[in-house]
């Protein structure tokens, strides 16, 4: 109890010291749990999609690095891996880029996004957590993501307006909101779903309205798999049965989207750099402390206290630093998080979070070594002034 007294009575003796440490490791938690929430909306945001598309393996062209947009399959295709062993179903998935211009014919801003062409019932197709999912292979209808909905507030029943460039002239066609469907986003952009049929009309193209009679094309193929089918099996069976293709998992091919790695080591190095700062910052603070009251802790130790009791005072007042500073800290961070815009892509994971919470309690012992140390080299009668 006694190095909890003494801790508690020189921080109250000096509040004003103590107060901006207080607030420099706050704003550093503030720091750290915004650059670890925004890793995981931008994580999510390359994620998303694949992670919900109700699949198990993921058919690319050959030799596009499952580049998403780059990948081209037709038809054909389709009908050679539903009959390999072990796939349940099979549906086929267009990407491509739209803009929402108005709705119920009142302009918006303009969002952009993503326009994927499903097979409705079909791997890759969302279902709708309000409204109806897809259910007609040609109809004018679609299904939004949340992503959409929160940003431009559309009712269901409602008809977006989309524009689109095919050939040389900007095309503008309309689509009724059927349901709404979890978040899907795709390289980052939210996204809409509609028939693959619809799609083929209204994806951007060189030939406005699409080319009725010629093969229908997609980018890559969602295939769910029979319970018992091992999926490195499969997807071996259908590489060596079909032509020109590469078989993958969601998690694979969202993982080699452009610059996910790269961003994702940038967040890691950026969070490593402000535990490092805390680790500094606390640990100078304590160490000058530590300095500026030799004479006190000679004392205390010439009068019997050990440099134990001296150190275990020292981590109490680092400890209850560290709380305060990751109170105030993550009190704020809530409070942002509250009113931060829809279009900032901050996603908070409990996992994270406690990891974040106990790497900035792991900066504590370790900022406490360097006035740890100080405090073992120091001999009481030297402090004192009465050893030569």
């Amino acid at each position: 109890m006694l190095p909890l007294y003494l801790a508690l009575k020189e921080m109250a003796r000096n509040k004003r010291r103590f107060s901006a440490v207080f607030l420099i490791v706050a704003l550093i938690t503030l720091l750290v749990l915004f650059t670890s929430a925004l890793g995981d909306g931008l994580s999510l945001g390359a994620s998303e999609y694949f992670d919900r598309m109700g699949s198990e393996l993921v058919v690319f062209q050959k030799d596009v690095d499952y580049q998403l947009q780059a990948s081209r399959l037709g038809r054909s295709r389709l009908s050679q891996i539903r009959r390999v062993p072990g796939v349940a179903a099979v549906g086929p998935v267009g990407v491509s880029t739209a803009a929402i211009i108005a709705v119920n014919g009142a302009a918006t801003d303009g969002l952009d996004v993503a326009l994927i062409g499903v097979e409705p019932g079909e791997p890759g197709a969302p279902a709708a957590y309000a409204g109806e999912a897809l259910n007609d292979s040609r109809a004018a209808h679609a299904v939004l993501d949340r992503h959409v909905v929160e940003r431009l507030g559309i009712p269901l029943g409602a008809t977006i307006t989309l524009k689109v460039v095919q050939g040389m002239e900007e095309q503008l066609y309309d689509l009724r909101v059927q349901g709404f469907a979890e978040g899907r986003k795709v390289n980052y952009i939210p996204s809409i779903f509609v028939p693959l049929r619809r799609w083929e009309r209204i994806r951007p193209q060189e030939t406005p309205g699409g080319n009725e009679g010629a093969d229908l094309l997609f980018n890559i193929a969602a295939v769910k798999l029979d319970q018992t089918a091992p999926p490195d099996a499969v997807a071996a069976a259908i590489e060596r049965t079909v032509s020109q293709v590469e078989v993958t998992d969601p998690v694979t091919a969202y993982r080699t989207t452009q610059g996910y790695n790269d961003m994702q080591s940038t967040i890691s190095m950026q969070q490593g750099f402000m535990l490092l700062i805390v680790v500094l910052i606390v640990g100078s603070f304590f160490q000058i402390q530590t300095l500026q009251k030799v004479a006190q802790i000679g004392m205390l130790e010439a009068i019997g206290a050990s440099s134990r009791m001296v150190i275990t005072t020292l981590l109490i007042q680092i400890m209850i630093t560290l709380v305060v500073g990751l109170a105030i800290g993550g009190a704020v961070m809530w409070a942002m998080a509250q009113v931060l815009p829809a279009t900032v892509p901050i996603v908070f994971s409990g996992t994270k979070i406690t990891i974040t919470i106990l790497s900035l309690f792991a900066a504590g012992p370790a900022a406490a070594m360097v006035a740890a140390r100080t405090i073992l080299k120091i001999e009481p009668l030297r402090a004192l002034g009465l050893s030569g």
